[in-house]
């Protein structure tokens, strides 16, 4: 019995992409870098163009996190919709949002949600919790799904010293969180490597980043990638083997390296 290759590939449990990397609240700590990147969306034909390569190496993705950033700040946001819900069609497809943009979305927008069934993720902040009801009320108006969460604190999460050990960092990390970030063609194990270039330039640090997996790489199969993702790499040294809650806050704009850093 002859099986279709696709047949054969493994599933790719999660993944995140970036809309935009820059944001319109400026989050204390934020583990994105947000707040201190620079302004930056993404190319829609780019991502439809990766994720096509990511099907041929997987069979699905269970879970796509459009995220920034804040993705409704881009100028077209359901263009990542539409491609993600053609070339996935049993994913799990969400828009990660802080909620101050919704009610200003395009109808375009809206549409391609219904269209492609997708889940609006709230991240709740504190400075939204006066209007969320309203926003929510608005989403089920749209007929769009809502998945709320309450963010109360963040985390310190790096050692700037880099002298932590990988595997433990790593270990920690993914006893935590399972979270494949894609950018620039790349696979990358989580969002740091690929955007602590902003707190480096911020704070005259030097963070290593990473080369990522590369879903071009013709020598790579799906496996292959999901066994890289699960390998420690330089970065993970500069990563906390337990990370530091507090509580959610506003930076006004006052960035500090503290703000991310752990104190061992």
């Amino acid at each position: 019995m002859n099986l279709d290759s696709k047949d054969l590939a493994p599933a790719l449990g999660y993944v995140e992409f970036h809309l935009t990397e820059h944001c319109n609240l400026d989050c204390k700590g934020c583990g994105h870098f947000s707040p201190i990147a620079q302004t930056e969306y993404a190319d829609p034909l780019s991502f439809a163009r990766d994720l096509t390569q990511l099907s041929k190496k997987f069979s699905t993705i269970g879970q796509i996190r459009l995220m920034g950033g804040e993705p409704l700040l881009h100028p077209t946001p359901e263009s990542f919709i539409t491609s993600a819900r053609e070339i996935f069609p049993t994913s799990d497809i969400r828009i990660v949002t802080n909620g101050l943009l919704l009610k200003k979305a395009s109808e375009r927008f809206w549409e391609a949600c219904r269209q492609a069934q997708v889940t609006i993720d709230i991240s709740l902040y504190q400075i939204l919790e006066k209007s969320a009801a309203d926003v929510l009320e608005f989403c089920a108006q749209q007929c769009v799904s809502v998945y709320k969460r309450h963010i109360t604190s963040f985390l310190q999460t790096i050692n700037p010293s880099g002298d932590s050990d990988p595997d433990r960092s790593f270990a920690y990390c993914r006893s935590l969180f399972y979270c494949p970030f894609l950018y620039d063609s790349h696979l990358y194990v989580c969002a740091l490597p690929p955007t602590v270039r902003y707190y480096n330039e911020k704070f005259d640090r030097s963070v290593p980043g990473d080369a990522g997996i590369d879903i071009y790489d013709p020598t790579l199969d799906g496996p292959a990638i999901l066994q890289l993702l699960e390998t420690p790499i330089e970065t993970c040294k500069f990563c906390a083997v337990t990370y530091t809650k507090y509580e959610w806050q506003r930076s006004r704009k006052e960035f500090h390296a503290e703000d991310w850093e752990v104190t061992q």
